[in-house]
């Protein structure tokens, strides 16, 4: 399993509810920006004129609620390299304590929006 570095994201007033809590579909939000950050450090793009890198499953468990103006950390693990996919797992944490964890996985599409192997230079990348 490969393991990349973390991204931190201070949760926004605009991503809480009413009681002050981070919405649960915001959490998912910031774990698309973490996907996404390690992505482009390894100069593998979610999205180009010639395909992407959708989500087609997500399973995520929420542990303890993030509030505005709190620190998240997000850590990224590449679980699996498949022919057409990528089966990530991630830990959404506030200090030592777990907001979020769960795993999703994505399909490489072309722009027709028909899966496709992943490219070999990507492949190259991720493995």
């Amino acid at each position: 399993m490969k393991e990349f570095p973390i991204y931190k994201r201070r949760v926004q007033f605009a991503d809480t509810d009413l009681a002050g809590i981070v919405h649960f579909s915001k959490i998912l939000c910031y774990v698309e920006e973490a996907e996404h950050f390690v992505m482009q450090g390894l100069s593998v793009p979610a999205m180009v004129a010639s395909g992407g890198f959708p989500k087609v499953h997500v399973d995520c468990d929420y542990r303890s609620p993030l509030r505005f103006g709190d620190d998240a950390e997000i850590q990224m693990q590449l679980e699996k390299v498949g022919e057409r996919s990528l089966t990530w797992k991630f830990t959404v944490r506030l200090a030592e304590l777990i907001s979020a964890e769960g795993t999703f996985v994505t399909v490489y599409v072309s722009k027709t929006g028909k899966s496709e192997e992943i490219p070999s230079s990507y492949r190259a990348i991720l493995t």
